[in-house]
């Protein structure tokens, strides 16, 4: 007895590793919580690091969003200036909280954001890698 199975074609399906890497950071985020209760972290601190990784994720896809309708020259020099500008205000912040709230709270949340951030712009690395194979795999095939 035989069965048909509908299949979907490989480029309509949602790809899982792409999504795993494009939100690995948040990702990380979720695996950092409990490491900073077991190691008797103050939730604030996670909070604060968590918020600013997240704000700064969101900033940094809608000036991709933007540049991508830019000429390349006008859009590599606005992803430069708004990842500079994007550190300066985090770091400015966790100075802030450090000084002013708790210098604990401001290295946790410093620890997190700097974890969240690192796994983040590892995995989008991969992720350009990824789709630009895809990219040209395409290309060639469609020649």
């Amino acid at each position: 007895m035989s069965s048909a199975v509908a299949t979907v074609p490989q480029s309509d399906r949602p790809d899982v590793l792409e999504f795993v890497l494009a939100t690995l950071g948040f990702i990380t985020l979720l695996i950092e919580l409990p490491f900073v209760w077991l190691l008797g972290g103050p939730f604030m601190g996670w909070f604060i690091g968590a918020v600013l990784f997240a704000a700064s994720w969101g900033a940094q896809l809608a000036i991709t969003r933007m540049a991508e309708r830019m000429d390349p020259t006008q859009a590599v020099g606005i992803a430069g200036i708004s990842s500079i500008g994007r550190a300066i205000i985090v770091v400015a912040i966790l100075f802030v909280v450090a000084l002013r709230v708790d210098k604990t709270i401001g290295l946790v949340a410093a620890g997190v954001f700097a974890v969240a951030f690192t796994i983040d712009l590892l995995s989008r690395s991969i992720l350009f890698g990824i789709r630009e194979k895809k990219r040209r795999i395409a290309r060639e095939e469609a020649a």
